[in-house]
């Protein structure tokens, strides 16, 4: 997970770069209609949804990788991460997201142009018994880091949580502020009772229309499974966890993920 720390230490630099800069708000647009002078400094991280083949495995899928890493190296175009994440309940639409961190929404559109103009077709070859995908499956958001990890850790797997959230009635970005301030403390006080800890959290503004909008999304990032159950095992017991069921509805998505290239 130390590329994970790294790197997510960057998202949080560039994002505040950019509110720096621009003093603009949180990208809210269809990715097509986002002009490059908006989203110059804001980096985003798409999740490209895929299927299992009929001839999956972890070993075809690594090996895969591998050669997709080299399809990166030679594009004219750069990722400054990738990840691995495989679901822990896969759908009919997926079974495992490939993440990739762009500078920006123009980075990722000109990537993808160079990717279906040059590369794409090769890969499908090399791939078309192992995984299926399209980029209409393609969701990207603009990420800020809302809690950095006080321990770094140097495995390249994790696991992750995706919450998408809708506000109870009578609640607002008010009482999520005032939450956020009370989480922050409630972490504070769980690390110096157990020591430091690998989690992150990641608030996630989508960068796409979609017919079940959310209020918020946070993305909850663990070193690895034992870390996240006796965190949301004691999270679970506080008054914290009451609050939030009141303020608010989420739909949660949980993960283990493989970092594959940063």
């Amino acid at each position: 997970m130390k590329h994970l720390f790294v790197l997510l230490s960057l998202i949080s630099l560039l994002s505040s770069c950019s509110e720096n800069q621009t003093n603009q708000e949180p990208m809210t647009t269809v990715a097509n209609d986002i002009t490059e002078s908006n989203v110059q400094a804001q980096p985003v991280i798409e999740y490209v949804w895929h299927k299992k083949g009929a001839n999956f495995s972890e070993d075809a899928l690594n090996a895969a990788i591998d050669q997709w890493n080299a399809l990166i190296d030679q594009g004219e175009y750069q990722i400054q991460f990738a990840n691995i994440l495989m679901a822990d309940q896969p759908n009919e639409d997926m079974d495992f997201m490939w993440s990739i961190l762009w500078d920006s929404m123009a980075a990722r559109n000109a990537g993808w142009q160079y990717w279906q103009q040059n590369q794409e077709s090769q890969w499908q070859s090399m791939t078309s018994e192992l995984l299926t995908y399209s980029e209409e499956h393609a969701y990207a958001f603009a990420p800020t880091v809302q809690r950095s990890a006080s321990a770094e850790s140097d495995s390249k797997s994790f696991r992750a949580q995706y919450a998408f959230c809708n506000f109870n009635d009578g609640y607002s970005q008010v009482d999520l502020a005032q939450f956020q301030t009370a989480y922050h403390a409630w972490i504070d006080a769980y690390e110096r009772d157990n020591g430091p800890t690998g989690y992150w959290y990641v608030d996630l503004a989508p960068q796409f229309e979609s017919e079940a909008s959310s209020d918020f999304v946070w993305l909850h990032l663990w070193a690895d499974l034992d870390e996240q159950t006796t965190g949301m095992t004691d999270f679970g017991q506080s008054p914290l966890a009451a609050q939030v069921a009141a303020m608010s509805t989420c739909q949660n998505y949980d993960f283990t993920g493989q970092g594959i290239r940063g």
